[in-house]
C-alpha cells in the first residue's frame, strides 16, 4: 500500500465513532431487525445474530461509501455479549434491546 492509499485509509477510520447505538427487534419468524440509530435512516435485517453483526458492520461501511479495497483496513463493531444474552436467543421472543456496539480496532488490518 503506497503513501496515498495510507492516507486515505486513514481518512475512512476518522469517520466510524467509538461506537453506535443499535435497537435490535425479533420478529415473529425469529428474524432479527437493527436499526442504527447514530446514523439517521440507516437499518438492516438477518436470518441470525452473527448475521446480524456482519450486516450491522456492512451498512456502516455502505454509508461511508468505503472503497471495497479498503474494507479489511477498517475497523469492525462488535455487540457486548450482554446483547446475545438479553435477546436470549433460544426460546425465540418478541423484544426490542438498545445496545451500543463498540467500535473493534483489533480487527482492522494496519497499514
Amino acid at each position: 500500500m503506497d503513501k496515498r492509499e495510507v492516507e486515505e485509509v486513514n481518512k475512512y477510520r476518522a469517520l466510524f465513532p467509538s461506537e453506535i447505538k443499535v435497537s435490535v427487534e425479533r420478529s415473529e419468524n425469529g428474524d432479527f431487525l437493527a436499526t442504527i440509530h447514530t446514523f439517521s435512516g440507516l437499518f438492516t435485517e438477518a436470518s441470525s445474530f452473527s448475521e446480524l453483526i456482519e450486516m450491522v458492520n456492512d451498512a456502516v461501511k455502505t454509508y461511508f461509501e468505503i472503497p471495497d479495497k479498503f474494507i479489511p483496513y477498517v475497523p469492525n463493531y462488535i455487540p457486548p455479549i450482554e446483547a446475545a444474552q438479553k435477546l436470549d436467543i433460544f426460546p425465540i421472543i418478541q423484544s426490542t434491546q438498545r445496545f451500543v456496539f463498540p467500535l473493534s480496532t483489533s480487527e482492522a488490518q494496519k497499514c
